[in-house]
């Protein structure tokens, strides 16, 4: 084919298409090699290096180094490449984008020199002058090449393996015009046999492949390219440093195409993370030549520059320039106040504490707590941002000190300790204290329930905190001589008039109450009279078929239970509900699926009143005890609101009148 061409311009045909034509690999005779322009890679951190990048190929320009290496990238990763060579006549752009994801690697790439109109010239015989040549046309000549790439890692430990699809395309068109495609693949594999050593293998167009013109066909030549990089200084090198250092070398070994083996050796040095500084050897075919370059990295862009010398390219500038988006995971944090704690920590008394103690020891600690927000930002500049908060506690001692407005001493590491004697009753201990600046006051506060003591109720006894605050209520009370007698059965009387003294009966009802006659064992001037009374008239008690009422009679638990059910005003389920007899017999397994009782026991249950049950059996001809009443009294709705609120405000309520 280029005896053809040549033949049309004539013998003194331009220099630049001569150069062209070499370029673009067109052997003399109908069955030459023509090179693929894709290889001719002048981007400025492979040329900074000598060409040495097979090792390397974890950025753009490895697409067209080896594309295996792309299997490594966690971003995306852009090269862009242009400017005029030959003489300024042709333009040469180079692109190349690859995008990581779950199913591997995927890239695009772009290689192409393009010269457009470019006039013959011819020496005048005369003063030897270059001048255009008008007796033959201006000419244009295209040489490009799109590849498809994929990579992936394999199964096997720090194998990877990648390829291109090649679309190639070539043509020259002015006083001769012609056309040739074809299609071809490079195939490629890296292995880290070492965390510091990466080896490259590219088998370059290796289904070759021809460019078949009007009178000609030619082979697309290729390479075998071997290489690898060292890791020699580094986090992950050979020597461990702050600063790294790479060398790499690589090995071109001819198929196909009119060259010898060529070789390639780079070192890449970073003082610091935005710096790198290159310097290599480059091979080509007419000589071996010192290059040398440099890189300028941001969180998102790379700019490289390299001076590389290729007399292969006839008024060639040897400054080189290429720009890529390399991508990196940024990661900042702040921190910011988001809450603030209390930091008095009470050590004793905890709050909420029932003693019969004249005085206690209060200890605590003393310090402020603030909440400290810090949120981890990971960037990807350009392409996505991931947040995480996690809070934290940060703690100062406070400086100055105050228990009840009067001032304490506080340790070196932040603890109180101060007798504190109590009054009965409820008493409040508030510690209150400043930052170190007296910017911030914090305050805590223990609340404490002293009880005058029941000799046969100590602090240990099961049913001791609800026998102490329904006494302090004046709720229920304990006989002379500071006793409680909490084994003693508590009486039909006894139990239904407790329950409508905490309800703060109006008195005039009680005073009419206490004129009825509804029962024949109830003398009118017996101080439980009015309550009995009262209590059969609202329901809550029922009396005998015989019209006695046996004031008297020990209650059994089942029995006490009803009535409270009742006083609490608690859903009365049916007694065969299959409901109500499944979960019974479940949490008490000793009663009968029909007994009487279950229609009272069960939302009893439900309700958080048997809670000194769970666990245990029911035994409902149990006696029921005065301890018992205090525990299932304490556990009812009203009685709670009330004991809150005298917790809260030292204020003692009533029930709603019945």
């Amino acid at each position: 084919m280029r005896k053809q061409v040549l033949r049309h311009i004539g013998t003194k045909a331009s220099g630049i298409i001569i150069v062209l034509l070499m370029l673009s690999g067109l052997a003399f005779g109908a069955t030459g090699t023509s090179l693929d322009i894709s290889r001719t890679i002048l981007a400025g951190r492979t040329l900074g290096m000598g060409g040495a990048h097979l090792g390397l190929s974890n950025d753009g320009e490895g697409l067209f180094t080896n594309p295996s290496g792309l299997a490594e990238i966690s971003y995306p990763q852009l090269m862009g490449f242009t400017r005029k060579i030959f003489y300024s006549e042709t333009n040469y752009t180079l692109f190349s984008m690859a995008v990581p994801t779950n199913y591997g690697t995927f890239g695009i790439g772009y290689a192409g020199a393009i010269t457009g109109n470019s006039l013959p010239t011819i020496r005048d015989p005369g003063d030897n002058r270059i001048t255009v040549n008008p007796s033959i046309e201006a000419m244009s000549y295209e040489n490009s090449t799109v590849l498809l790439s994929y990579s992936r890692i394999l199964p096997y430990k720090n194998i990877f393996v990648g390829g291109n699809l090649k679309f190639i395309t070539q043509g020259i068109k002015g006083g001769y015009a012609d056309r040739a495609s074809t299609t071809t693949i490079d195939l490629s594999a890296s292995y880290r046999p070492l965390e510091f050593v990466n080896l490259g293998i590219n088998l370059q167009n290796f289904l070759g492949g021809n460019l078949n013109w009007g009178n000609a066909s030619e082979k697309i030549g290729g390479y075998i390219k071997l290489g690898g990089a060292l890791n020699i200084l580094g986090k992950n090198a050979l020597y461990k440093s702050t600063q790294d250092l790479v060398g790499a070398f690589d090995l071109d070994i001819p198929r196909d195409t009119l060259s010898s083996a060529l070789m390639h050796l780079g070192f890449e040095w970073t003082p610091y993370k935005m710096l790198a500084v290159r310097c290599g050897l480059n091979q080509e075919n007419n000589g071996t030549y010192l290059t040398f370059g440099l890189g300028l990295k941001n969180t998102a862009f790379r700019f490289d520059y390299a001076y590389a010398q290729r007399p292969g390219m006839p008024g060639d500038n040897p400054h080189y320039f290429s720009l890529s988006y390399v991508g990196d995971i940024v990661v900042s944090t702040s921190k910011k106040v988001v809450g603030r704690e209390s930091g008095i920590t009470f050590i004793n008394p905890k709050d909420k504490t029932v003693t019969t103690d004249e005085a206690v020891i209060m200890k605590a600690e003393a310090k402020i707590k603030n909440i400290i927000e810090t949120t981890t930002t990971w960037t990807v500049p350009l392409v996505s941002a991931t947040h995480e908060s996690v809070n934290t506690e940060q703690a100062s001692i406070l400086s100055k000190v105050y228990q009840n407005g009067y001032p304490v001493e506080i340790s070196s590491n932040g603890l109180i300790e101060n007798y504190t004697p109590l009054n009965l009753g409820r008493n409040v201990i508030k510690i209150a204290g400043f930052t170190s600046n007296e910017a911030i006051m914090v305050s805590s506060e223990a609340r404490i329930i002293r009880i005058p003591a029941f000799k046969d109720v100590p602090s240990s006894y099961w049913a001791f905190e609800p026998i102490s605050l329904d006494s302090v209520l004046g709720l229920i009370e304990g006989y002379p001589n500071s006793i409680f007698k909490p084994e003693k059965g508590i009486t039909r009387a006894e139990l239904t008039s407790l329950l409508l003294r905490s309800a703060n009966v109006n008195q005039m009802r009680i005073n009419e109450a206490r004129l009825q006659k509804r029962f024949k064992d109830i003398k009118e001037d017996i101080w439980y009279a009015p309550y009995v009374n009262i209590g059969a008239e609202d329901g809550l008690v029922l009396g005998y078929s015989d019209q006695t009422f046996k004031p008297n009679k020990i209650l059994s638990r089942a029995e006490a239970i009803t009535i409270m059910a009742r006083f609490a005003k608690l859903p009365i389920e049916g007694t065969l509900s299959e409901k109500s007899s499944i979960e019974v017999v479940s949490t008490f397994k000793d009663l009968k699926l029909n007994f009487w009782a279950n229609k009272y026991i069960h939302p009893a249950h439900k309700a958080g009143l048997l809670k000194y049950l769970e666990g245990k059996d029911f035994n409902h001809k149990k006696t029921f005890t005065r301890a018992e009443a205090a525990e299932v009294f304490f556990r009812t709705k009203e009685i709670q609101k009330r004991i809150n609120e005298y917790w809260e405000t030292g204020r003692l309520s009533t029930l709603e009148a019945r």
